[in-house]
């Protein structure tokens, strides 16, 4: 599939695919970009999303259907609304696990002690704080694909 930007989502909704795409949710260009050409390298199909408001992230997950989402706060250097956005896609019919993505440190303590109402519901299948290690976040990455019920174009 290859990069998939939010434009291409309303021509290609859910292509065939024999790759897990991943859907990336990152304001910051060179990050986005970076994570665009690693992943897509590793075979990959991606999707990146700029846009943060919270239709564009559900209009992107439901027309794409990934097979996970890395998903960056919608504030620099804060988490804030997407807490909602991952309980959001983890209470769809069609979830798909969502990989918390962030510099903010506080968040990912939060996300990984999994105390917090807020945290149970976003239900993250990993933590990956910024700056992060590429073998780590291929590893948790490939984990989160692999059980994914989209794989098989399903």
């Amino acid at each position: 599939m290859g990069l998939c930007t939010v434009a291409d989502l309303a021509t290609h909704p859910h292509p065939a695919q024999t790759s897990p795409v991943v859907l990336i949710v990152e304001d910051d260009a060179d990050i986005g970009n970076l994570l665009v050409d690693l992943l897509t390298d590793e075979g990959y199909g991606v999707a990146l999303l700029r846009e943060r408001s919270r239709e564009s992230v559900q209009d992107a997950f439901e027309r794409l259907r990934p097979d996970c989402v890395l998903l960056d706060g919608a504030v620099p250097g804060s988490y804030d609304r997407s807490w909602a956005d991952a309980a959001w896609m983890r209470a769809q019919e069609a979830a798909a696990p969502v990989i918390m993505f962030s510099a903010d440190l506080g968040a990912t303590a939060e996300a990984r002690l999994n105390l917090s109402e807020r945290s149970r519901a976003a239900g993250f299948y990993s933590v990956l704080p910024k700056p992060f290690e590429i073998d780590d976040l291929l590893q948790v990455i490939a984990g989160a694909v692999s059980p994914s019920p989209f794989r098989s174009g399903a």
